[in-house]
């Protein structure tokens, strides 16, 4: 892994409400626009987890812009409803990797008319998800796939819990080393526990001072303590309320630099209410 902080893509997403189906089109954020609405052409290249790809055109007014000609075609097409979830990530050169997420936070099963025979794969995939949230041993098994730890306490999370951190890990695309911690009352307010198979092998020769940083680039330092197991304690309070953390929140920890160990710090909100 590299000494230096990873380039990091720039995420968005947008929650589908019933006026923008009715108006097909989609605005694409203010910050997005004044970062990159300059290097955006007339057509954006939109892409799905299964490799279809779709052109959608943009309008431009004044500093905003949406997805227009070509957006209600990719809405009808996946089958987007009033509530659903989308991430979109910019992968430069007006191409947009998008994920979508339905009313039950699960990821759809994505088609297109050039992957129809590809369905009955695809349902052989989202079988095999399900019994991941069923199964404890796949759960974890699909975690690991992923390079995130989770501490033994999995055992005791409800089939949705299981469901919620699946989808939140799936929703950051972590390329790094991570860890992950749904937060109880103690771990909001005092510390965060560090599974021993991750501390274990990124952190052995690790003790003291180290930093997090939010996903606005904000860092933060805190303390790495060991007494029988490694946690983060000191300065981790101060984050919690900053971010207004509640118990059910869910947390990935991703170590982005090794040498003056940095992590960044990912944060769904209980209930997907919103991504920090």
């Amino acid at each position: 892994m590299a000494e230096s902080i990873t380039a990091e893509p720039f995420r968005f997403f947008k929650i589908i409400l019933q006026e923008t189906l009715q108006d097909k089109k989609l605005r694409i954020p203010g910050d997005f626009v004044k970062k990159f609405g300059d290097e955006l052409c007339d057509v954006a290249t939109l892409r799905v987890p299964n490799g279809c790809v779709w052109k959608v055109g943009l309008t431009r007014e004044g500093r905003k812009i949406w997805f227009n000609d070509g957006w209600h075609d990719f809405v009808k097409n996946h089958s987007i409803f009033n509530d659903y979830f989308l991430v979109f990530e910019y992968a430069k050169n007006s191409t947009f990797d998008v994920l979508i997420f339905d009313k039950t936070a699960c990821e759809i099963e994505y088609t297109c008319a050039e992957l129809e025979n590809e369905k009955q794969n695809d349902g052989k995939k989202s079988k095999l998800r399900e019994v991941a949230y069923e199964d404890e041993y796949k759960f974890v098994a699909v975690l690991e796939e992923m390079g995130i730890c989770i501490s033994g306490a999995y055992k005791f999370l409800s089939v949705e819990e299981r469901q919620r951190i699946i989808y939140a890990s799936r929703l950051f695309r972590l390329e790094n080393p991570s860890f992950l911690c749904i937060m109880g009352s103690t771990t909001v307010l005092n510390y965060v526990y560090v599974p021993p198979k991750f501390a274990n092998k990124y952190l052995n020769k690790v003790n003291g001072s180290i930093k997090i940083k939010d996903t606005d680039g904000r860092v933060w330092p805190v303390n790495l303590a060991w007494s029988g197991w490694c946690g983060i304690r000191k300065g981790w309070p101060a984050f919690s309320k900053d971010k207004d953390l509640k118990a059910g929140d869910i947390c990935l920890f991703e170590l982005i630099r090794t040498e003056g160990v940095l992590f960044k710090v990912s944060v769904l909100c209980h209930k997907h209410a919103s991504l920090e």
